[in-house]
C-alpha cells in the first residue's frame, strides 16, 4: 500500500506540474496570436516619405529606413519567432524523446550506438551546423526550422535515455515487467509520466535557445526572406543606422532579450518545482 501511494502521489504531482506549464504556454500562445491585431499599421507597407521618422503618437517606436512601423513589425515578429521556436522545440522533443526512450529501454549495442552518434553530433558547434544546413536548403522558414531541429534533438535523447535508465531500475517498473507488461507499454504508461518534469524544464530552456538561434540565423542572412517582420532580420536591416538611429536596433534587441529572460525564468521555476517535489517524494 505504501508503494502504491508513493507512485500515485508522484503521478498526481507530475500531473499538476504539467497542467500549470500547459496553462502558461496556452496563455503565451494566445497573447502572441492576439498581439498582431493591435498593430497600428501594416508591417509590410513601405512609405519612403515616412522613413526614419522619430517616435510619435501614430508611430510609437518610429519607422525604419523603409518607412515601416517598427512597433507593428515587432508585434508581428513575435508571432513568427515564437511559433517557429515552438515548432523547433516540439519536433526536437518528439524525435529526441523517441530515440532516447528506445535506447534506454533496449540498451546494449543499440544504446551505445545511438549515444555515440549523439555525442558525435554534440562535438560540433550547433550554430555552425545550423548555418550549413540552412545554407544548403536555402532561405525560408522551413529551412530554419529543419536546421535547428536537426541539431537540437540530441539534448532530448540524452536526457530521456538517462531518465529511462534510472526509472527502469525502480520497483514499480520491475513489478510491471514481472507481470508481463511489454516494453512500449511500460515506457508509455509507467516511465513517461515520471520523467515529464525534466522534459518540461528542458523544453523551456530549449525555447530560449531556439529564439536566439532563429534570430541569429536571420541576422546572418540564412533565415527568413528579406522584408519579413522578424526580430533578427530587423536588427540586420538596421545595423547600418546604429550610430544615428540606435532605437532601430535596440527595439528588437531588447525584445529578444526580454523574451529570452522570461522563458529562462520559466525554466528555473519549473526546475525548482520539480526538484522540490522530488525531495518531498523521497521524504
Amino acid at each position: 500500500m505504501q508503494k502504491m501511494s508513493f507512485t500515485r502521489g508522484k503521478l498526481l504531482g507530475t500531473s499538476h506540474h504539467w497542467r500549470g506549464y500547459a496553462t502558461f504556454m496556452i496563455a503565451v500562445i494566445l497573447a502572441v496570436l492576439i498581439l498582431p491585431f493591435f498593430a497600428p499599421h501594416d508591417p509590410h507597407t513601405v512609405q519612403f516619405l515616412y522613413r526614419l521618422k522619430p517616435p510619435s503618437f501614430d508611430y510609437p517606436l518610429g519607422t525604419d529606413a523603409m518607412g515601416r512601423c517598427v512597433l507593428s513589425r515587432l508585434l508581428y515578429g513575435a508571432r513568427l519567432t515564437t511559433a517557429s521556436a515552438m515548432a523547433v522545440v516540439v519536433c526536437a522533443s518528439l524525435i529526441g524523446s523517441l530515440i532516447g526512450a528506445i535506447a534506454g529501454m533496449v540498451g546494449g549495442v543499440l544504446d551505445r550506438a545511438m549515444m555515440r552518434f549523439c555525442e558525435g553530433m554534440s562535438v560540433f558547434p550547433a550554430l555552425a551546423i545550423c548555418m550549413i544546413i540552412a545554407g544548403t536548403l536555402g532561405l525560408g522558414l522551413k529551412a530554419v526550422i529543419i536546421a535547428l531541429m536537426c541539431v537540437h534533438w540530441t539534448d532530448y535523447a540524452r536526457v530521456v535515455r538517462n531518465a529511462v535508465i534510472v526509472e527502469r531500475s525502480k520497483p514499480y517498473v520491475m513489478a510491471a515487467v514481472a507481470l508481463g507488461a511489454r516494453r512500449h507499454r511500460i515506457a508509455v504508461r509507467h516511465i513517461l509520466p515520471n520523467i515529464i518534469g525534466p522534459l518540461l524544464t528542458l523544453s523551456a530552456y530549449s525555447m530560449s535557445w531556439a529564439i536566439l538561434a532563429f534570430a541569429g540565423l536571420s541576422f546572418l542572412g540564412l533565415g527568413v526572406e528579406p522584408g519579413t517582420p522578424e526580430w533578427g532580420l530587423m536588427i540586420a536591416e538596421s545595423r547600418n543606422y546604429l550610430r544615428d538611429y540606435p532605437r532601430l536596433v535596440l527595439a528588437p534587441g531588447l525584445t529578444i532579450a526580454a523574451f529570452v529572460v522570461a522563458v529562462n525564468l520559466l525554466g528555473d521555476m519549473l526546475g525548482d518545482r520539480f526538484r522540490v517535489r522530488q525531495i518531498n517524494y523521497l521524504h
